[in-house]
C-alpha cells in the first residue's frame, strides 16, 4: 500500500469513527512530555494530518502501520496507527502531544 492509499483510506475509516486502541494508547506518561489524545484528537490528526512514515506491512497485526502527524499552532499531535484490513478498523497504536508551538 501507497501513502496516497493509506491515507485516503484511513480518512475514510476515521470519518466513519472505526476507530480502535490499544492499552497502550490508552496509558498517560506526562513525566516524559507526552499526554495521550482522546478519541476525538486521533480523529482529527487522521483527518488533517499528514503520513510522515510508512506504510509498512505490520504482519503481526495483518495490516498497514504507518506514522501520521498534525500541527495546529498551539498543539503537536503525533500517532502510530495500524490500518487492519481484515476488519477495516484502524488501531491506535500510540498517539500522543506534546506541548509547545508549530515548528
Amino acid at each position: 500500500m501507497n501513502k496516497t492509499k493509506a491515507l485516503a483510506l484511513a480518512r475514510d475509516l476515521a470519518r466513519r469513527d472505526k476507530i480502535a486502541f490499544t492499552t497502550h494508547a490508552k496509558k498517560r506518561n506526562p513525566k516524559a512530555g507526552k499526554y495521550p489524545l482522546s478519541r476525538e484528537q486521533v480523529k482529527e490528526c487522521v483527518l488533517r494530518g499528514q503520513i510522515t512514515e510508512g506504510p509498512y506491512p505490520d504482519v503481526g497485526n495483518s495490516g498497514w502501520k504507518f506514522t501520521m502527524k498534525r500541527f495546529a499552532d498551539t498543539e503537536n499531535h503525533e500517532a502510530v496507527l495500524i490500518i487492519k484490513e481484515d476488519v477495516l478498523v484502524i488501531l491506535v497504536v500510540t498517539a500522543y502531544a506534546t506541548s509547545g508551538k508549530r515548528r
